[in-house]
């Protein structure tokens, strides 16, 4: 796909994915500029110029040359193959609806990435009886603590160092056991790219319950299917 070609959607298309792949939300680009957060929306939507002085403090910033604004097409730089996320530079814990628990994106930045990942904090003493499902595969590696975690309708105990891979279509979900709080390393794969990360966390599928009888969960769920009865 082409870039625009007019030379103002062209600057801020290239602003755009260069802040993107910096690992900068649009406000820490507004911190480390001293430029107003609207004026840098607008921006990188085309809808407004920058001066030279302002753009050479943007390019500083999210780490390209002023040139490669003004390039033709095919000679802009390609955008490069990777992402780096600074711990300073990262996005502040975010609460989980309805459960008490945080989770913090460490890599959701680089466009069209196929994966997420984030830090989930499981407070001492919060509980939240909620299952949820979403397509695709999860890691789930537990840094501190320790959680019991509802896969279907089995529960694995795992501790500091352990490390769980499932399918994400089986309703989960994770409980504080431990006598402090629990941190876990989580990664999800397909991602949903930039703007649209860990949106499954809005969409529980169902109160959880224990398992009682053996039997598959019924997929969408989180309960166990009932056993026929045999003839």
């Amino acid at each position: 796909m082409s870039e625009p070609r007019t030379l103002v959607e062209r600057i801020a298309t290239r602003l755009r994915h260069a802040r993107r792949e910096r690992g900068l939300t649009l406000r820490s680009l507004s911190e480390k500029t001293g430029l107003s957060e609207p004026f840098l929306s607008r921006l990188e939507r085309a809808q407004v110029s920058a001066s030279i002085a302002n753009l050479i403090l943007i390019t500083r910033t999210v780490g390209i040359d002023l040139g490669t604004l003004f390039k033709e097409e095919a000679e802009a730089t390609a955008p490069k193959p990777y992402a780096v996320h600074r711990a300073a530079e990262r996005q502040p814990p975010h609460v989980v609806p309805a459960t008490g628990y945080t989770y913090q994106p460490v890599a959701a930045a680089w466009m069209g990435q196929l994966m997420d990942g984030f830090i989930l904090t499981f407070p001492r003493g919060e509980k939240a009886d909620i299952l949820t499902a979403h397509e695709g595969e999860e890691l789930s590696f537990v840094l501190e603590g320790e959680i019991l975690f509802q896969l279907g309708d089995e529960e694995i105990r795992l501790k500091a160092g352990d490390c769980l891979y499932f399918n994400g279509e089986i309703p989960h979900m994770g409980r504080n056991i431990g006598t402090g709080d629990a941190r876990v390393l989580m990664v999800t794969a397909p991602g949903r790219g930039p703007g649209r990360e860990f949106g499954w966390w809005k969409t529980p599928v169902a109160p959880a319950e224990r398992p009682t009888t053996p039997g598959r969960v019924a997929a969408g769920t989180g309960k166990p299917r009932r056993r026929r009865p045999r003839h």
